[in-house]
């Protein structure tokens, strides 16, 4: 195949992109990544943590990676927590644009978003590690990963804002309103994985006749329509062995 990007060395940026990320994750996790000292002091080479990408003068590799957001409550991967792709493509360019328009790095090189790729790495150490965007309104990791050779890696993630749900399903548009507010902003309302807050709200939602076109006060409820489905694919006997994490 052809080679789209290639770099020397410097870090490898598996970017993944979470549902509720937006440009405060961007504008946070940027300049971040530019400052992480991965590399030993320049003057003092038996320093090591001391330099990072943009002291050394070395380049970047931006790829696209929503698998990173993958959750496993069966064997086959759960994608559900990655952003869709229109609105992920926009964070990612932004993303870059902000890096080159940085003093920084010598080049920001970058991969074909939702594109089959295949990405060689030569990992230096190896040494990888996670950020976490805005620690306090989103939680999204970033891996980066010095390389000496043609490639290396980092891998910034979204960020969510963590909402605490309701204990108990209720019916009226203000309850509507709130639950759409916590599933816009995570995949469940315990937050990243399924347990009996899902399990309890889409009983007690089937018992109020709830499983019909879901709104939120007057205006339609897409991602209470979209958690209801997905809740709804597992089995009675599945719902049941979700634990409360709350406890």
């Amino acid at each position: 195949g052809n080679v789209c990007s290639e770099i020397g060395r410097g870090l490898l940026v598996l970017m993944g992109i979470e549902q509720g990320d937006a440009m405060d994750q961007v504008n946070y996790l940027a300049p971040k990544l530019l400052k992480l000292r991965l590399w030993p002091d320049l003057k003092e080479p038996g320093k090591q943590w001391a330099s990072s990408v943009v002291d050394n003068g070395f380049e970047l590799l931006v790829v696209s990676q929503f698998t990173l957001f993958a959750t496993f409550k069966k064997p086959k991967p759960d994608f559900h927590q990655a952003m869709g792709g229109d609105q992920a493509q926009q964070l990612y360019e932004a993303f870059i644009k902000k890096l080159a328009a940085s003093d920084g790095p010598k080049a920001v090189a970058t991969g074909v978003f939702g594109a089959l790729m295949q990405v060689e790495l030569c990992n230096d150490g190896p040494v990888t590690v996670e950020l976490v965007s805005n620690p306090e309104t989103s939680k999204s990791p970033e891996t980066s990963t010095p390389s000496a050779t043609p490639k290396s890696t980092a891998t910034p993630k979204g960020t969510t804002e963590t909402v605490k749900p309701a204990k108990t399903a209720k019916t009226s548009a203000e309850s509507a309103e709130s639950l759409e507010t916590i599933l816009a902003q995570q995949p469940y309302l315990g937050g990243f994985t399924p347990s009996a807050k899902d399990a309890k709200h889409f009983e007690a939602m089937q018992k109020s006749n709830l499983s019909g076109p879901l709104q939120s006060g007057s205006a339609p409820a897409p991602h209470t329509a979209r958690w209801f489905e997905h809740i709804r694919s597992f089995s009675q006997m599945e719902r049941s062995q979700w634990v409360d994490f709350s406890e």
